[in-house]
């Protein structure tokens, strides 16, 4: 028979369901990525010591301190990959042409193109992920600087797969050295977990 070994501290903390994924050029303006699956925060760095040869330890701290906001995107949106990628595409919109030439359409069709390569630097972005819970308090995660791990990836079920094609993105976040310090890498805001 199992025992308790304590009891809820704060039911408020628990968090239940996913969380929106937003991207946008400052703070002002994200967009909404839509749904996804998968959508995860991660705080990353790597553990510096400064260790003596007859005192032990001396100092503990942090190098390359990184977080990371990721998830699949089911919305395979090139408008929204454009902005994930930090300015290194172009997007356009071009007349489409039809599948059959020969068939008459009424009104104009178009379509969305993205063209890539050449541009090597990336212009970071702000990246926010929010989860709601059932009385629209918000939990929330901010990076303020962070460009995309990887390039696009777009992976396509099996034809009779009830799963859509999703592509993953990692966004990485470095700290911005124009914010304060102790406050250059990211933000985590909560409604939820306060205490009533």
């Amino acid at each position: 028979m199992g025992r308790n070994m304590t009891t809820v501290q704060n039911s408020n903390a628990i968090r239940f369901g996913s969380a929106k994924f937003e991207v946008g050029e400052t703070e002002e303006n994200l967009v909404d990525l839509g749904a996804m699956r998968g959508v995860v925060f991660e705080e990353t760095w790597d553990e510096v010591r400064v260790n003596s040869d007859n005192a032990g330890v001396i100092r503990v701290g942090v190098n390359n301190h990184m977080a990371a906001l990721a998830g699949d995107l089911m919305e395979i949106n090139l408008e929204t990959l454009a902005l994930i990628r930090g300015g290194i595409d172009k997007v356009e919109t071009i007349p489409a042409v039809p599948a059959n030439p020969e068939e008459q359409i009424e009104g104009t069709l178009e379509a969305i193109r993205l063209l890539s390569g050449g541009i090597s630097t990336f212009t970071p972005r702000v990246v926010r992920i929010t989860n709601y819970d059932d009385q629209d308090r918000e939990f929330r995660i901010t990076v303020f600087q962070a460009t995309p791990e990887s390039g696009i990836n777009i992976t396509f079920p099996e034809s009779d797969s009830e799963d859509p094609a999703m592509t993953p993105i990692r966004m990485v976040g470095t700290p911005d050295g124009k914010r304060n310090i102790g406050e250059q890498l990211f933000e985590i805001y909560d409604e939820q977990g306060v205490l009533e």
